[in-house]
């Protein structure tokens, strides 16, 4: 066969893998996120927050907080989910399923997103094995069915992350001599050399998603900086200095914004505090970092990881160190070889989930990790094994695919079983049926204030926001006080 026979063939070959491959990852998804779909709303208040943040923009009111009497400027949240909410609720989304929509959509592209970064590194099985094990883990499927921005971040990071380093294929593949297919390709996971262009399409594509995830949350500041590290590192400098003044923009104004508001909340100073919920508790210094890193640390590997994959687990801690472990050799690896901006993001995310308080510490913030820790952790057994028996590898790397599947998917039957009950009791007592009889009776109340109190009533409840999202009724909380008289 001509060379040009060979090429033709290959890629007829590439693209049915490809397609064969988002086959199997959108049928697993979808059985996976409507069997775990849950029409309720989440009982905690950031997801109501989240809909009066929207409704105020939609009113026009700007970014404020429409639940408290004085509506201050917000300057917690950045703003992107809540946009994307308003324009939910501007299409015609006017109750808590519908809005949930919005966090789905961003769950399909962040499925598609991770299947993308993996894709260009390793090919399209290697790309369908990350994003289904990702769109099945039981942090995703429990996020991705309520209103907050963990999910809508993960998609705009592993999208931002996928373009940047798509751009540098498409680079190299312009480069590529005519016919050099014929003689087989280089490995998918290859970095690019030092220096030259990358396409500027993507380029621009990552630049803007990293934007939007900054402004999703304040945690994509370490995406912002490997970005810019990541084109410094491989000689690109001006790319580099433009990235940095596109993404200044964005952090610069929402920084400005918070500038000088004396907003209750604010995460700089909760961060210094031992516990954000107890004040009284005191502040810590510089030197109270390293204990609370290290406490952290401990959390997150014995049970914050574990759980964000299977859910509550017998596997639990052995679960948890056995893939850090093998996700760090990986990354390495992937280090010694070429770091791009994904190694830089991901041990700057974790430096900041680490000295954050103890008490924010879960399995939510592991979301973002979660594709990651996969794809490091799968290189470095691919390694191991390949050292000592290279037939072995394909069995190995399948069967530990599919054992964690296997794990992953006892916890998405008990989340559908979980949310086939609360499905049932909504359509018998409402909405709020799921989160117990006291949260029934108290958005009662709230709907009775808003359609009974006067003009300009306030309110004092313990939960402001989800009382002002079913009310309308603005309102303020008041504090827990030790002595009951």
């Amino acid at each position: 066969m001509s060379a040009g026979g060979d090429v033709s063939a290959r890629r007829v070959r590439g693209g049915l893998g490809v397609g064969a491959g988002l086959l199997v990852l959108a049928v697993i998804l979808t059985w996976a996120l409507t069997s775990t779909a849950n029409p309720a709303p989440h009982s905690g208040g950031d997801n109501a927050g989240y809909v009066a943040l929207a409704d105020a923009l939609l009113d026009g009111e700007g970014y404020v907080e429409p639940w408290d009497p004085a509506r201050p400027p917000h300057t917690k949240y950045p703003p992107v989910f809540a946009l994307a909410l308003a324009v939910a609720m501007a299409l015609g989304a006017s109750t808590w399923a519908a809005l949930k929509g919005v966090p789905l959509l961003f769950g399909i592209a962040a499925a598609g997103a991770t299947w993308a970064w993996v894709h260009g590194r390793r090919g399209p099985v290697w790309a369908t094995a990350v994003a289904i094990l990702t769109g099945c883990s039981a942090v995703f499927l429990y996020h991705v069915h309520i209103l907050l921005s963990d999910v809508p971040f993960l998609a705009l990071t592993v999208g931002a992350l996928a373009a940047a380093e798509g751009g540098r294929r498409v680079a190299a593949a312009s480069k590529r001599p005519s016919g050099s297919e014929a003689h087989g390709a280089a490995r998918t996971d290859t970095p690019p050399e030092k220096g030259g262009s990358a396409s500027f399409g993507p380029w621009v594509l990552a630049v803007v998603l990293a934007a939007l995830a900054v402004l999703t949350r304040t945690a994509g500041a370490p995406l912002a900086v490997a970005l810019v590290a990541g084109a410094a590192l491989h000689g690109r400098t001006r790319r580099a200095a433009l990235t940095a003044a596109a993404l200044a923009v964005p952090i610069g104004a929402w920084w400005a914004r918070g500038r000088g508001v004396e907003a209750e909340g604010a995460y700089l100073r909760e961060f210094w505090m031992v516990n954000p919920y107890r004040p009284e508790l005191g502040e810590i210094s510089w030197t109270g970092l390293i204990p609370r890193a290290v406490e952290n640390a401990l959390g997150y590997v014995g049970g914050h990881v574990p759980t964000a994959l299977a859910g509550p687990t017998v596997l639990g801690a052995g679960l948890g160190i056995t893939l850090v472990l093998l996700a760090v050799v990986g990354w390495f690896r992937a280090v010694r070889s070429g770091a791009r901006a994904a190694e830089i993001f991901v041990p700057l995310y974790v430096g900041l989930i680490l000295v954050w308080p103890v008490v924010w510490s879960g399995d939510r913030f592991v979301l973002p990790l979660v594709p990651f820790l996969l794809f490091y952790a799968a290189t470095a057994l691919e390694s191991a094994v390949r050292s000592m028996r290279a037939a072995a590898v394909v069995p190995v790397l399948a069967a530990a695919a599919a054992a964690l599947l296997l794990t992953e998917g006892a916890a998405v039957v008990g989340a559908a079983d979980r949310a086939a009950a609360c499905r049932g009791a909504v359509r018998a007592g409402g909405p709020w049926a799921c989160a117990g009889q006291g949260m029934v009776q108290f958005t009662e109340a709230a709907r009775w204030s808003g359609a009974n109190l006067p003009p300009g009533s306030v309110v004092l409840t313990r939960k402001p926001r989800i009382w002002y999202a079913m009310s309308g009724v603005p309102t303020r909380t008041y504090p827990f006080v030790a002595d009951p008289q």
